[in-house]
């Protein structure tokens, strides 16, 4: 048997649980006459819808339309039954909290990759393999932090790892390795395979113009174009564990999406171009400035715009270290260091105001500098390095299906 086929044996038996665990739900909700009943039977339904389809031989236009189901619905109904679980078995046998959210923890970060892996495997199309990792990336990361309440979580340790989103934005990661690898695309290592062009010399400036900028981003506090360079404060008053694990959310999430499976998927979708990585990098973090254009419901879109071009541009750099060592681990850090460091100087994982003319002039110094840093990448033997990994994260020079025999 293929490790495909223990997936799928995996995905059968999570389904099976997860209707059970619904039917006990919603007979507790018609004893007690309480109003979610109709909800409940929607998620049975779909998870019924998903059973059939993986017994039965169903018309293919039905099997299209189970899988876009599946893949928009199934995480939600995942999610909501783990929680209302975890919560009724702390609460109604009495269990220790600490022991059960460990427990319950531990299985939330498995649990979407056999629905990715299986369900999301077969999405054929380039636009679905953007969409959904994009819907995923939603409901994994931010959903459970909203509709689990904190009280019953044991330590506040707990509480924070599920509403900063660090706990999903790992569960995120193994639902992407699944998709992508049913995908036959991205699969980066922590075994770098530099070869033949790469330079220690153009690692050691690539990643010390992009420290240079998170010490100039975290530590300046100069409010004039004159001393925005000369003028530091080193202090970190806001160090906490609340931004700690935020800053781990948006570096393991945003870079799983933007550069693990959007750029990957990307590098596909352009492989017959003579400037694949360029066009998979410029695409890439596009879609990366786009995605912050969220944080417009929490702070004022001026700013978030401002927010959003600087996020474009930080795509294009941590794009080209990806590709230029193959390590998806080290724009993980990179992009850690910027946001712990920025919140824990600042105070906040927000930003207020509105942009002063300093800013948009900082702004496109920021540009200029990363699409000047990606320029300088993409010519000699850097490009060289550069095309190799991108052809490799594309499937094209990567192995799949490995097999466990007994």
């Amino acid at each position: 048997m293929s490790g495909t086929d223990y997936l799928q044996i995996w995905y059968r038996a999570q389904i099976s649980i997860a209707l059970f665990c619904v039917l006990v739900i919603g007979g507790w909700e018609i004893y007690h006459q309480l109003p979610y009943v109709g909800w409940l039977a929607v998620m049975a339904l779909v998870l019924i819808f998903a059973w059939l389809d993986e017994g039965l031989d169903l018309p293919p236009w039905l099997t299209a339309i189970n899988r876009w189901l599946q893949c928009i619905v199934q995480p939600i109904i995942l999610i909501v039954v783990w929680s209302i679980m975890t919560r009724e078995i702390i609460v109604r046998l009495q269990l220790p909290a600490r022991g059960v959210m460990v427990i319950t923890m531990a299985y939330f970060i498995v649990m979407f990759a056999p629905m990715a892996g299986i369900v999301g495997g077969k999405l054929k199309t380039s636009v679905a393999r953007i969409l959904y990792p994009a819907w995923w990336f939603v409901i994994v990361v931010t959903l459970v932090g909203s509709i689990y309440p904190a009280k019953f979580t044991g330590p506040r340790t707990f509480a924070l790892i599920l509403t900063t989103g660090a706990l999903g934005a790992v569960a995120f990661f193994l639902m992407i390795v699944a998709s992508m690898r049913a995908w036959h695309l991205s699969w980066p290592g922590i075994n770098p395979k530099f070869g033949r062009g790469f330079s220690w010399l153009s690692l050691i400036i690539l990643l010390g113009l992009g420290c240079l900028f998170i010490f100039i981003n975290s530590f300046s506090n100069g409010n004039r174009w004159s001393n925005i360079l000369t003028s530091y404060d080193l202090h970190l008053p806001y160090a906490t564990r609340e931004y700690l694990l935020t800053a781990f959310e948006a570096g393991v999430a945003e870079e799983t999406l933007c550069r693990f499976a959007f750029l990957g998927v990307l590098l596909s979708v352009f492989r017959n171009s003579r400037n694949q990585a360029l066009w998979a990098i410029l695409v890439s973090s596009f879609l990366f400035g786009l995605l912050h254009f969220g944080n417009a419901l929490v702070q004022p879109f001026m700013i978030t715009l401002l927010q959003a071009i600087s996020a474009m541009a930080l795509g294009l750099y941590f794009a080209v270290v990806y590709l230029y060592t193959g390590q998806l681990w080290l724009s993980m850090l990179m992009h850690f260091l910027l946001d712990w460091l920025a919140f824990s100087a600042s105070g906040s994982v927000v930003m207020t105001g509105s942009p002063t003319i300093v800013d948009w002039y900082l702004l496109t110094v920021e540009v200029l500098f990363f699409g000047g840093v990606t320029a300088w990448m993409m010519f000699g033997d850097r490009r060289q390095v550069i095309d190799r990994h991108a052809r490799r994260f594309a499937g094209d020079e990567q192995r799949f299906n490995f097999r466990l025999d007994f």
